[in-house]
């Protein structure tokens, strides 16, 4: 029996109230996450960022109408998205160990300019002059943010682009699958596939968490699951255009605590760069908006 959708309620303000919430939950997760690498290796925490997110996963499998939702013909394509986003969380965990937080996020957000640039290559969509401008900006906020002088870490920036980069392929995935599988599975079936390829090297890097510390492992999956969850829920009672540009409160939230948990103050280049990709974002998902699917638009920060 296929799965009957439920009706359509639109509260914009109902949107951006879970969106906002959603955002709050990811930067909560992600402090959590840099504070977890400071002691346990990074395979850990990909494990138990999608294991645990099984649960919240499978409620929205529930409410969506029940397992009839996780059918699909394209387990093909549902492992490679997973393997996507799988490379993305290690690049994102890496660059939150590396980096100071805000930083790290800033960068990330260069992933509307990525998957604008890379909609022609892989997709043959075609990019006006305008969209190939923005995104010459953007590249170039992620240059200033990134110190071509060689200050700051290499190699947590080089991951946090990579995470943007994948956030990036994953989101063009997502465009494709969505037209054929329902969006509830495709979260599913990401969480199912990302902890069945983690399993198995994590006894090459397993240590043994302190109780305190296996209640935060738990909640790197708990939390983004939940939060995943309510960014579907914000999508389902707004349209992505007016919750999307919410995703970049990310940066207010790890700024405050990235200051009070590390004491990191964000630099000048920092503040510039990040401001330039911001707006630069914002008017790509504004320009994007009357064509990218929700479940899309949702992924920019996944």
């Amino acid at each position: 029996m296929a799965p009957r959708p439920l009706p359509r309620v639109d509260d914009v303000r109902l949107g951006i109230l879970y969106m906002v919430a959603s955002v709050f939950l990811f930067s909560i997760q992600n402090a959590i996450g840099k504070w977890l690498a400071q002691s346990y290796p990074i395979p850990m925490l990909v494990f138990f960022r999608s294991a645990v997110a099984l649960i919240p996963s499978f409620l929205l499998v529930y409410r969506a109408g029940g397992l009839a939702v996780l059918r699909t013909n394209r387990l093909g394509a549902q492992f490679a998205r997973a393997a996507i986003w799988g490379a993305s969380n290690v690049a994102s965990f890496f660059a939150y160990h590396l980096l100071p937080l805000a930083d790290a996020v800033a960068l990330t957000f260069a992933a509307p300019i990525f998957l604008t640039a890379l909609s022609w290559p892989i997709l043959k969509e075609r990019v006006g002059r305008q969209r190939w401008i923005a995104v010459g900006a953007g590249f170039a906020g992620v240059l200033v943010m990134a110190h071509p002088s060689g200050a700051g870490s290499t190699l947590g920036m080089a991951n946090a682009i990579l995470c943007a980069v994948c956030n990036a392929v994953g989101t063009l995935t997502v465009r494709g699958l969505t037209r054929t599988d329902h969006s509830a599975g495709i979260v599913t079936w990401t969480a199912i596939f990302m902890t069945a390829g983690a399993l198995p090297v994590l006894p090459f890097f397993w240590v043994t968490p302190a109780p305190v510390d296996f209640l935060l492992f738990c909640s790197i999956g708990l939390i983004g699951g939940i939060s995943q969850y309510w960014t579907t829920l914000a999508l389902y009672h707004a349209p992505a255009a007016a919750v999307s540009p919410f995703n970049y409160t990310a940066l207010i939230w790890a700024s405050i605590i990235g200051f009070i948990v590390w004491g990191e103050l964000p630099t000048l280049p920092m503040i510039v760069g990040a401001a330039v990709v911001t707006l630069t974002g914002l008017y790509l998902l504004r320009h994007e908006a009357g064509r990218v699917r929700p479940e899309a638009a949702a992924t920019f920060r996944r």
